[in-house]
Protein backbone atom coordinates (compact mmCIF):
# COMPACT_ATOMS: atom_id res chain seq x y z
CA UNK A 1 0.00 0.00 0.00
CA UNK A 2 1.14 3.54 -0.60
CA UNK A 3 2.08 5.62 2.39
CA UNK A 4 1.61 9.12 1.09
CA UNK A 5 3.95 12.03 1.72
CA UNK A 6 3.37 11.99 5.47
CA UNK A 7 3.44 8.27 6.06
CA UNK A 8 0.71 5.88 7.11
CA UNK A 9 -1.67 6.46 10.00
CA UNK A 10 -2.45 3.25 11.89
CA UNK A 11 -5.68 3.13 13.93
CA UNK A 12 -6.39 0.27 16.32
CA UNK A 13 -9.92 -0.51 17.44
CA UNK A 14 -10.86 0.50 13.91
CA UNK A 15 -14.31 -1.11 13.98
CA UNK A 16 -15.42 0.82 17.07
CA UNK A 17 -17.12 4.20 17.15
CA UNK A 18 -13.97 6.14 18.09
CA UNK A 19 -11.69 4.19 15.76
CA UNK A 20 -14.10 4.60 12.86
CA UNK A 21 -14.36 8.33 13.52
CA UNK A 22 -10.56 8.61 13.54
CA UNK A 23 -10.39 6.82 10.20
CA UNK A 24 -12.95 9.20 8.69
CA UNK A 25 -10.98 12.15 10.04
CA UNK A 26 -7.59 11.13 8.70
CA UNK A 27 -8.89 9.97 5.32
CA UNK A 28 -10.69 13.33 4.95
CA UNK A 29 -7.35 15.00 5.60
CA UNK A 30 -5.66 13.07 2.81
CA UNK A 31 -3.81 10.55 4.92
CA UNK A 32 -3.19 6.91 4.05
CA UNK A 33 -4.84 4.88 6.81
CA UNK A 34 -4.55 1.29 7.99
CA UNK A 35 -7.23 0.14 10.43
CA UNK A 36 -6.70 -2.86 12.70
CA UNK A 37 -9.38 -4.59 14.73
CA UNK A 38 -10.14 -8.09 15.97
CA UNK A 39 -13.30 -7.93 13.88
CA UNK A 40 -12.60 -5.65 10.95
CA UNK A 41 -16.03 -6.35 9.44
CA UNK A 42 -16.90 -5.68 5.83
CA UNK A 43 -14.30 -4.22 3.44
CA UNK A 44 -13.98 -0.50 4.01
CA UNK A 45 -13.39 1.80 1.07
CA UNK A 46 -12.10 4.61 3.27
CA UNK A 47 -9.01 2.76 4.42
CA UNK A 48 -7.30 -0.60 4.37
CA UNK A 49 -8.88 -2.68 7.14
CA UNK A 50 -7.29 -5.81 8.61
CA UNK A 51 -8.71 -8.28 11.11
CA UNK A 52 -6.04 -9.13 13.70
CA UNK A 53 -6.07 -10.07 17.38
CA UNK A 54 -4.08 -7.24 18.95
CA UNK A 55 -3.55 -9.35 22.07
CA UNK A 56 -1.32 -11.60 19.93
CA UNK A 57 1.88 -9.66 19.32
CA UNK A 58 3.23 -12.12 16.75
CA UNK A 59 0.00 -11.97 14.72
CA UNK A 60 0.08 -8.19 14.87
CA UNK A 61 3.68 -8.12 13.65
CA UNK A 62 2.87 -10.40 10.73
CA UNK A 63 -0.20 -8.37 9.74
CA UNK A 64 1.75 -5.12 9.81
CA UNK A 65 4.64 -6.55 7.81
CA UNK A 66 2.22 -7.79 5.15
CA UNK A 67 0.20 -4.57 4.96
CA UNK A 68 2.99 -1.97 5.00
CA UNK A 69 6.34 -2.41 3.24
CA UNK A 70 9.13 -2.79 5.80
CA UNK A 71 10.81 0.52 5.02
CA UNK A 72 7.60 2.51 4.49
CA UNK A 73 7.02 4.89 7.40
CA UNK A 74 4.13 4.62 9.82
CA UNK A 75 4.21 8.10 11.31
CA UNK A 76 1.12 8.08 13.55
CA UNK A 77 -0.46 5.38 15.71
CA UNK A 78 -3.82 6.13 17.30
CA UNK A 79 -4.47 3.41 19.84
CA UNK A 80 -8.28 3.54 20.00
CA UNK A 81 -8.65 -0.13 20.93
CA UNK A 82 -10.67 -0.73 24.09
CA UNK A 83 -13.65 -2.20 25.88
CA UNK A 84 -15.84 -0.29 28.34
CA UNK A 85 -16.89 -2.56 31.20
CA UNK A 86 -19.16 -1.93 34.17
CA UNK A 87 -18.83 -4.28 37.16
CA UNK A 88 -18.24 -3.37 40.83
CA UNK A 89 -15.55 -5.11 42.84
CA UNK A 90 -18.28 -6.66 45.02
CA UNK A 91 -21.93 -7.21 44.04
CA UNK A 92 -24.79 -8.09 46.37
CA UNK A 93 -26.64 -11.02 44.86
CA UNK A 94 -29.41 -12.28 47.08
CA UNK A 95 -27.86 -12.55 50.53
CA UNK A 96 -24.29 -12.96 49.27
CA UNK A 97 -21.46 -10.61 48.43
CA UNK A 98 -19.99 -11.81 45.14
CA UNK A 99 -16.53 -10.62 44.02
CA UNK A 100 -15.74 -9.25 40.57
CA UNK A 101 -15.08 -12.15 38.22
CA UNK A 102 -11.41 -12.81 37.55
CA UNK A 103 -12.08 -13.77 33.93
CA UNK A 104 -13.96 -10.52 33.32
CA UNK A 105 -11.11 -8.56 34.90
CA UNK A 106 -8.52 -10.27 32.71
CA UNK A 107 -10.65 -9.75 29.59
CA UNK A 108 -10.89 -6.01 30.29
CA UNK A 109 -7.15 -5.71 30.96
CA UNK A 110 -6.36 -7.59 27.75
CA UNK A 111 -8.74 -5.53 25.61
CA UNK A 112 -7.68 -2.14 26.97
CA UNK A 113 -4.07 -2.48 28.11
CA UNK A 114 -2.39 -5.53 26.58
CA UNK A 115 -3.71 -4.81 23.08
CA UNK A 116 -2.60 -1.17 23.28
CA UNK A 117 0.82 -2.17 24.61
CA UNK A 118 1.39 -4.63 21.77
CA UNK A 119 0.44 -2.07 19.13
CA UNK A 120 2.62 0.64 20.66
CA UNK A 121 5.62 -1.66 21.06
CA UNK A 122 5.44 -3.15 17.56
CA UNK A 123 4.70 0.13 15.80
CA UNK A 124 7.17 2.02 17.99
CA UNK A 125 9.97 -0.28 16.81
CA UNK A 126 9.02 0.36 13.20
CA UNK A 127 8.91 4.12 13.81
CA UNK A 128 12.35 4.04 15.43
CA UNK A 129 13.76 2.29 12.35
CA UNK A 130 12.17 4.68 9.86
CA UNK A 131 12.83 8.09 11.35
CA UNK A 132 10.33 8.56 14.16
CA UNK A 133 6.65 9.18 14.69
CA UNK A 134 3.89 9.83 17.17
CA UNK A 135 1.88 7.37 19.29
CA UNK A 136 -1.36 8.46 20.96
CA UNK A 137 -2.94 6.09 23.46
CA UNK A 138 -6.48 6.31 24.78
CA UNK A 139 -6.85 6.57 28.53
CA UNK A 140 -10.10 7.72 30.15
CA UNK A 141 -11.43 9.85 32.95
CA UNK A 142 -12.07 6.48 34.62
CA UNK A 143 -8.32 6.20 35.25
CA UNK A 144 -9.06 8.45 38.25
CA UNK A 145 -10.99 5.49 39.72
CA UNK A 146 -14.64 5.33 38.70
CA UNK A 147 -17.18 3.59 40.94
CA UNK A 148 -18.50 0.47 39.25
CA UNK A 149 -15.61 0.24 36.79
CA UNK A 150 -12.77 -1.26 38.81
CA UNK A 151 -11.31 -3.32 35.93
CA UNK A 152 -11.72 -0.54 33.36
CA UNK A 153 -10.22 2.01 35.77
CA UNK A 154 -7.23 -0.25 36.41
CA UNK A 155 -6.65 -0.77 32.69
CA UNK A 156 -6.80 2.93 31.88
CA UNK A 157 -4.52 3.84 34.79
CA UNK A 158 -2.12 1.30 33.31
CA UNK A 159 -2.33 3.07 29.95
CA UNK A 160 -1.20 6.31 31.59
CA UNK A 161 1.80 4.71 33.31
CA UNK A 162 2.70 2.87 30.11
CA UNK A 163 2.50 6.10 28.11
CA UNK A 164 4.92 7.95 30.38
CA UNK A 165 7.40 5.06 30.47
CA UNK A 166 7.32 4.63 26.70
CA UNK A 167 7.74 8.36 26.16
CA UNK A 168 10.93 8.36 28.23
CA UNK A 169 12.31 5.31 26.42
CA UNK A 170 11.29 6.13 22.85
CA UNK A 171 11.76 9.91 22.85
CA UNK A 172 15.52 9.65 22.17
CA UNK A 173 14.65 7.47 19.15
CA UNK A 174 12.40 10.13 17.64
CA UNK A 175 9.12 8.58 18.78
CA UNK A 176 6.81 10.70 20.91
CA UNK A 177 4.20 8.97 23.09
CA UNK A 178 1.22 10.78 24.59
CA UNK A 179 -2.27 9.86 25.72
CA UNK A 180 -5.67 11.46 25.80
CA UNK A 181 -8.05 10.88 28.71
CA UNK A 182 -11.55 11.74 27.51
CA UNK A 183 -14.38 12.41 29.88
CA UNK A 184 -17.84 11.56 28.67
CA UNK A 185 -18.02 12.03 24.91
CA UNK A 186 -21.41 11.91 23.24
CA UNK A 187 -20.96 8.86 20.99
CA UNK A 188 -23.21 5.79 20.65
CA UNK A 189 -20.87 3.41 22.48
CA UNK A 190 -20.80 5.66 25.55
CA UNK A 191 -24.59 5.86 25.61
CA UNK A 192 -24.89 2.09 25.19
CA UNK A 193 -22.41 1.38 27.99
CA UNK A 194 -23.65 3.90 30.55
CA UNK A 195 -27.22 4.76 29.57
CA UNK A 196 -28.79 8.13 28.91
CA UNK A 197 -29.80 8.94 32.49
CA UNK A 198 -26.31 8.38 33.89
CA UNK A 199 -24.73 10.39 31.09
CA UNK A 200 -27.10 13.28 31.72
CA UNK A 201 -26.07 13.19 35.38
CA UNK A 202 -22.41 13.39 34.35
CA UNK A 203 -23.26 16.29 32.03
CA UNK A 204 -24.87 18.19 34.92
CA UNK A 205 -21.84 17.57 37.15
CA UNK A 206 -19.34 18.71 34.49
CA UNK A 207 -18.36 22.37 34.94
CA UNK A 208 -19.11 23.14 31.27
CA UNK A 209 -22.55 21.50 31.76
CA UNK A 210 -22.48 19.18 28.76
CA UNK A 211 -20.88 16.11 27.24
CA UNK A 212 -17.90 16.38 24.94
CA UNK A 213 -18.25 16.20 21.17
CA UNK A 214 -16.51 13.98 18.68
CA UNK A 215 -15.12 17.05 16.91
CA UNK A 216 -13.48 18.22 20.14
CA UNK A 217 -11.93 14.81 20.64
CA UNK A 218 -10.51 14.74 17.10
CA UNK A 219 -9.15 18.26 17.53
CA UNK A 220 -7.33 17.17 20.69
CA UNK A 221 -5.81 14.23 18.84
CA UNK A 222 -4.51 16.57 16.15
CA UNK A 223 -2.95 18.84 18.77
CA UNK A 224 -1.09 15.91 20.34
CA UNK A 225 0.07 14.61 16.96
CA UNK A 226 1.25 17.91 15.53
CA UNK A 227 3.16 19.48 18.42
CA UNK A 228 6.65 18.01 18.22
CA UNK A 229 7.57 19.06 21.77
CA UNK A 230 4.70 17.25 23.50
CA UNK A 231 5.92 13.96 24.91
CA UNK A 232 4.88 11.86 27.89
CA UNK A 233 1.68 13.78 28.60
CA UNK A 234 -1.83 12.61 29.37
CA UNK A 235 -4.26 15.24 28.09
CA UNK A 236 -7.50 15.42 30.09
CA UNK A 237 -10.46 16.17 27.81
CA UNK A 238 -13.22 16.12 30.39
CA UNK A 239 -14.76 19.57 30.68
CA UNK A 240 -13.20 19.94 34.13
CA UNK A 241 -15.10 16.99 35.66
CA UNK A 242 -13.44 15.17 38.56
CA UNK A 243 -14.88 11.85 39.60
Amino acid sequence: MGTGARGTVLVTGAAGALGSACIDHYVANGRTVLGLDKSAGAPDTRATMLAVDLADQSALQRALDEAVPRHAPVTLLVNAVGLIWNEPVISLKGAKFVPHGQQNFETVITANLTAAFNAAAVVGARMARSGGGSIINFSSISAQGNVGQVAYSAAKAGIEGMTRAMAAELGPLGVRVNAIAPGFIDVPTTREALGGDLLEDYARRTPVKRLGTLGELLGALDALAENGYLNGHVLPLDGGLRL
